[in-house]
């Protein structure tokens, strides 16, 4: 009698295989699903079977398409929500998470659709801790994204308030926001790191281990960082009492310049010939400095010339008073000008020129400005600069010898 195979025979030949790992990854044998797929998905390819490997692969490219779907989505309502408002801080929360959210939502989602798959168990608590891993990530860079923008829009808006002329305060924000930001940024990423390392056993294990011996680890911690965290204190020190502040101008080390930069370890400061200078910042709190713009920084200067003691000291002031009204090209600030003889010497006399500038790069160049203009008016005048005088005595003759005759002479010696 003959035999005939039927489809279902030759299905069940074919699939043999595939049922015995199916059942090893958690499918039915008699599974819809296992019976419509062809035989060479089922084939296993490492800790998975081929159709998960697809299916995993087809879930997270779904997850991330659907993801920045989404996110589109998110931010076209929140920014028509945020038109109908006059506070600005939704539109920056929106820039922010631009981007930060189609990563947050496909780790979400990635997580989601692989329970689907009826993986083992380890693949399973794979793909979560990258999902995890994500989205830990993501928040991360969304709060120092935000914690940036949030800055730099404060900063704006007390710039633009009747307050923002005063550019004490204006700085003084300034360098409050760059610390305390920085100060929230090494925050963040540290949470950030220590939830990541969490996830592992091994790092857990090691964590659990530190605690237990605390006490000593805190100690040695304590120790050995002492200095940096004397800095870092110094740091927060420095945003609070604020003895500088960011665009001030100093003198330090025999260096003047501007504040650049301030962080949590050093100060940038930017010396005149755009040099940097980088000085550490427990010395602006341990040391003297000048800061000539703490207060205000509107700065005196001064011009000293030495000229003759015959010169019209009040022609000079009043020249003085021309150049600085008609050739100083708004360097001077129309606030002090003043003339002065200050000392006297066996030769010259000592003039001083007082003049006030809005800050003192013009400063400076207001006096190089004003000795110019004074010294070339002086050149012009018959007893302007200083003369080296000299006075002219007779000397008397010797005595004429008995008998010895001298020829006739005179004579004078000069003495200066």
């Amino acid at each position: 009698m003959r035999r005939f195979v039927t489809p279902w025979s030759w299905g069940v030949l074919l699939l043999g295989p595939g049922v015995a790992f199916a059942q090893t990854v958690g499918l039915e044998p008699r599974s819809p699903l296992l019976e419509l797929l062809p035989p060479v998905f089922l084939r296993p390819m490492g800790t998975l079977a081929a159709w998960q490997w697809l299916g995993l692969a087809v879930v997270l490219m779904g997850a991330w398409g659907l993801g920045r779907l989404v996110e589109a989505v998110t931010l076209r309502v929140g920014a028509r929500a945020a038109g109908l408002t006059k506070s600005g801080w939704d539109d920056e929360l929106l820039a922010a998470g631009r981007g930060s959210i189609r990563f947050v939502l496909a780790g979400m989602l990635a997580a989601a659709g692989a329970r689907f798959l009826r993986m083992p168990v380890e693949a399973e608590a794979a793909v979560d801790l990258g999902a995890r891993s994500v989205v830990i990530v993501a928040v991360a860079l969304f709060v120092l994204r935000f914690l940036t923008r949030a800055a730099r829009f404060v900063e704006q808006k007390v710039a633009q308030s009747p307050e923002g002329t005063d550019v004490a305060r204006v700085r003084g924000l300034r360098t409050q926001l760059s610390i305390l930001r920085r100060v929230v940024e090494v925050a963040v990423v540290l949470v950030a790191a220590s939830l990541l390392l969490l996830q592992f056993e091994a790092v857990r294990n090691v964590g659990v281990s530190l605690l237990a011996s605390a006490g000593i680890a805190g100690l040695a911690i304590g120790l050995a960082a002492q200095k940096s965290l004397s800095t870092l204190l110094a740091g927060i020190q420095l945003s609070i009492t604020q003895p500088m502040r960011i665009g001030d101008t100093v003198i330090i080390e025999n260096e003047w310049g501007w504040v650049e930069e301030i962080t949590l370890t050093y100060v940038v400061v930017k010396v005149w010939d755009l040099r940097r200078l980088v000085i550490p910042i427990t010395q602006f709190l341990e040391k003297p400095f000048q800061n000539w713009s703490k207060v205000s920084p509107e700065i005196l200067g001064t011009a000293e010339l030495y000229v003759d003691f015959r010169t019209d000291v009040p022609a000079v002031r009043a020249e003085l008073k021309r150049i600085l009204e008609k050739e100083s090209n708004g360097l001077w600030d129309g606030k002090v000008q003043g003339l002065q003889v200050t000392d006297l010497s066996e030769r010259t006399m000592k003039l001083r020129a007082l003049v006030s500038a809005a800050d003192s790069g013009k400063a400076f160049d207001l006096r190089c400005l004003v000795r110019e203009k004074l010294v070339a008016w002086l050149q012009a005048q018959p007893h302007g600069l200083p003369l080296l005088r000299a006075e002219a005595t007779p000397l008397p003759f010797p005595e004429e010898k008995a008998g010895a005759v001298l020829p006739a002479r005179t004579g004078n010696s000069a003495r200066v």
